[in-house]
């Protein structure tokens, strides 16, 4: 084992051990140099900030699962990577709901004339998601909230795919009867 290999393991110990000192001596060391990793994928300093933030809270959070079998450096880039490719999927479904639900909104304005924004309509779709049976709501939330996909979702709630894009199916279906548009 290399002298940089044991000092990341000792620090990762710490870290697991509630020590602030060792926690915050890693995130100054990384934090710059991650938020410009980050913004290479977010394009924005801003939101690279809250990504790489979200990182450190998560080990901060979890740190009593905090293990480091080889590189912390690779870790942490790893985590970055992950938090940058989940906000950019997270954005691209929040993008297309709005898109859809303007483009329900624009149909409904031409039948209806109503003046219904697109903060209403969507307040309105998450209400109706609130009334949806748990296991439906929860794999609801999980891909349009979270972004995870159909096979993410059912290894994570141990059901198969299928049952995933039968209740997803569902739920559209539920939503579509019970907008008022």
């Amino acid at each position: 084992m290399g002298k940089g290999l044991d000092k990341n393991i000792i620090l990762a110990e710490k870290i697991r051990a509630g020590d602030q000192e060792a926690f915050e001596k890693l995130f100054h060391k990384y934090y710059a140099r991650l938020c410009v990793f980050s913004n290479s994928f977010v394009k924005s300093l801003d939101i690279s900030r809250d990504v790489v933030q979200d990182v450190f809270i998560k080990i901060w959070d979890n740190r009593d699962n905090f293990y480091v079998k080889q590189s912390l450096k690779a870790y942490l880039y790893q985590a970055v990577r992950n938090q940058s490719l989940n906000f950019l999927q997270q954005k691209k479904q929040k993008e297309r709901l709005e898109e859809r639900i303007k483009k329900q909104y624009e149909a409904s304005e031409e039948i209806h004339g109503d003046e219904l924004n697109t903060e209403e309509l969507t307040a309105k779709v998450w209400k109706l998601v609130e009334t949806l049976p748990e296991r439906r709501r929860t794999i609801f939330i999980l891909y349009r909230k979270h972004g995870l996909s159909y096979n993410e979702i059912a290894e994570v709630m141990s059901i198969a795919r299928k049952t995933v894009e039968n209740q997803m199916g569902k739920s559209l279906q539920y939503l579509r009867e019970n907008l008022e548009l």
